[in-house]
């Protein structure tokens, strides 16, 4: 080792006594000088902050009352619309109140026209039923109308109208007993027979073609004539066969009616037809003895003036002999119990 060395070894080693005892220093200065920037970068952006909250404050208030302002709109109109629509339910409500009364009075109606169509159709059905008993005697018919009156006050089921299904009961069980007389059939036979009556032969007529026959001359053999021509012999034989040609006995065991005029015929027609309609009228009255008396004189008629060779006058008078032995109730029951008990029952005035 030189000297020069050796003297220069103490200045190194001074230089870095030097040197470490400046950077302690030198960091404390960094430090110091970062605190200082961080210090001034927060001031300033408090104030930046401020500033711009500050420029914007009034911004900021526009919005927030606007934005009030639009709720409060919007909440009036929400309780607007909600006065609206209890309104409207209100509303409804009384309009289902309406209809639902509307609609249980009209049930009310219904049943109650219900009821009084019913009745009506029931007391028509037994009107119907006594005036074919009575008036016709058509006990068929008036039987079908009871029981279909009967019917209709089952479907009924009102405990109020069992005292017309008794009577009901007891008037059907009366016409049920008693021998059925077809006495619509008998009237349309009657019927029948009238409009026959123009078709029937008269025994007038055939008396008339008999007398025209008899009117007729007879003629003397040619010989007769021949041999007599002349003298008193001719005159007395032509005088003799005008007398047998105007007298002509014959022997006949009917008795005969005197001859009508032939515009007799329409009256005699009319009055065998007037004595069916007669029997018919008697008949749907009730009135047998007439009926009886009125078919006799029809018999009796026919026999006197219409040709009983005919097979139309000979079934005219079986079918005239059949009704007449036609046996017919002249007691019918009395079945208008029935219509009176339903009348009082029903509240309804008594008709004729």
């Amino acid at each position: 080792m030189t000297d020069t060395d050796e003297s220069a070894a103490p200045r190194r080693a001074k230089m870095m006594l030097k040197n470490s005892a400046n950077e302690p220093r030198s960091g404390r200065v960094r430090n110091g000088l970062a605190i200082i920037f961080a210090s001034l970068a927060l001031i300033a952006s408090g104030y930046l902050w401020y500033t711009v909250l500050h420029e914007n404050a009034d911004l900021f208030t526009t919005d927030i009352v606007g934005a009030l302002e639009r709720v409060e709109s919007d909440s009036v109109q929400l309780q607007e619309t909600q006065a609206s629509i209890n309104q409207e339910l209100k509303t409804l409500k009384e309009t289902q109140d309406t209809l639902r009364t509307a609609i249980e009075k009209l049930n009310s109606d219904l049943s109650r026209n219900r009821l009084e169509w019913a009745l009506t159709e029931t007391e028509q059905l037994l009107v119907i039923a006594n005036n074919r008993l009575q008036l016709a005697r058509d006990t068929h018919s008036a039987l079908a109308a009871l029981r279909a009156a009967d019917r209709q006050l089952q479907q009924l089921a009102s405990p109020k109208l069992l005292p017309v299904r008794r009577e009901l009961a007891r008037e059907i069980s009366q016409l049920e007993s008693l021998e059925k007389t077809d006495i619509s059939g008998i009237t349309l036979r009657l019927v029948t027979l009238a409009d026959n009556v123009e078709r029937l032969p008269l025994a007038l007529d055939i008396r008339l073609r008999e007398y025209g026959e008899n009117q007729t001359p007879t003629k003397p053999p040619a010989d007769q004539v021949a041999s007599t021509s002349s003298g008193w012999r001719s005159t007395a034989r032509s005088l003799w066969q005008d007398i047998l040609s105007l007298v002509r006995v014959r022997n006949d065991v009917e008795s005969q009616r005197p001859l009508l005029p032939p515009e007799h015929q329409y009256f005699l027609r009319e009055n065998l037809r007037l004595m069916l309609f007669g029997a018919q009228q008697a008949l749907l009255q009730g009135n047998i003895a007439t009926y009886q008396q009125n078919l006799k004189s029809a018999q009796r008629l026919m026999k006197d003036y219409f040709d009983l060779k005919s097979p139309a006058i000979t079934a005219m008078q079986n079918e005239l002999t059949q009704l007449q032995n036609t046996k017919i109730f002249t007691n019918l029951p009395d079945i208008s119990n029935s219509l009176t008990t339903l009348r009082r029952l029903s509240g309804r005035r008594d008709e004729p």
